[in-house]
């Protein structure tokens, strides 16, 4: 199938839902990929109702591991969706060298799509940045790609007009992944860019908004440990439900609250308390003991 065939039906297995930015699951104290863990993970997802799944983003600690064990990661999760859902694969890195070589690797996988975050701290000029997503482009041709804009953590963002430019440039390109807290920027990212290619909005406070404004779907990390309310929300949204829709973006925005100061540790504690063995978080972030789940059940049964 032609990439510009396979953006379209990207589109429309995407719109109007979310795809959880996954947790890695990882053996306690170490860098490395509990592989056995991801089927459990991937099946739990699933059974949810989320549209797609995105591997090795910010929420799956993707740039804190090594090569070999984001390579492991992707192909243990391309194996366990097995055609029932799209697998985007994150293969942004540092170096491009690194981004190129995963995006070769996940090339003979056969994922929906691979993904590619800008290079971090230094900041780098529009023109670098093409150069950097053109070489991940030109060596997976075949495979649509996403750019990952989230210059709050990266430095480096993708403003409107080098989306622009891109979207002329590259052939492959499906489209953006923003997880920008301003909602402004994020209407001008969904103004530039074509119509046949996809926004996929990450703001989960402001998500109902950006769907709103046009962003075709969701990527979520707070939905891999608790998918129901993105579900529901997007559908109630695609439905015509608006004030369903509200009730439910306004149970997101108490559940964040739950995950106070420990982002990722707090997601990886649900998933435990939920029988989902994904471990810790990497060494060097803060992991979580509190009881963080049945505090996330009060409020969705509420919302419920």
């Amino acid at each position: 199938m032609a990439v510009a065939e396979q953006i379209a039906a990207l589109k429309s297995q995407l719109r109007d839902g979310v795809s959880p930015a996954m947790a890695t699951p990882l053996l306690a104290g170490t860098h490395t990929v509990n592989t056995a863990v991801v089927p459990q993970l991937v099946d739990f997802l699933i059974d949810k109702g989320v549209k797609g799944l995105f591997v090795g983003g910010t929420t799956g600690e993707g740039t804190q591991l090594d090569p070999d064990q984001r390579q492991a990661l992707h192909e243990a999760a391309v194996a366990a969706a097995a055609g029932r859902a799209p697998v985007l694969l994150h293969v942004g890195a540092q170096r491009t060298e690194a981004a190129v070589e995963l995006a070769r690797h996940a090339t003979g996988l056969r994922p929906a799509a691979i993904v590619a975050m800008t290079p971090t701290f230094y900041g780098m000029s529009d023109t670098a940045l093409a150069c950097y997503f053109q070489a991940i482009a030109d060596a997976a041709p075949d495979v649509p790609l996403f750019l990952y804009d989230i210059p709050q953590f990266a430095v480096n963002g993708i403003g409107p007009a080098l989306l622009t430019r891109l979207a002329g440039d590259m052939p492959s390109l499906a489209g953006l992944k923003s997880s920008r807290v301003d909602v402004q920027i994020v209407r001008q990212l969904i103004d530039a860019l074509p119509r046949d290619r996809i926004l996929l909005a990450g703001n989960e406070s402001a998500a109902l908004g950006s769907l709103a404004l046009g962003a075709d779907g969701l990527i979520s990390g707070l939905s891999t440990a608790i998918p129901e309310p993105f579900v529901a929300m997007t559908r109630a949204f695609a439905e015509g439900n608006i004030d369903e829709a509200r009730a439910w973006q306004r149970c997101i925005n108490r559940l964040l609250g739950v995950l106070g100061g420990l982002r990722i540790g707090g997601i990886k504690a649900i998933l435990q308390q939920r029988g989902v063995p994904v471990g810790p978080p990497v060494p060097t972030l803060d992991a979580s003991d509190e009881p963080l789940w049945p505090r996330a059940a009060e409020i969705l049964g509420v919302a419920g």
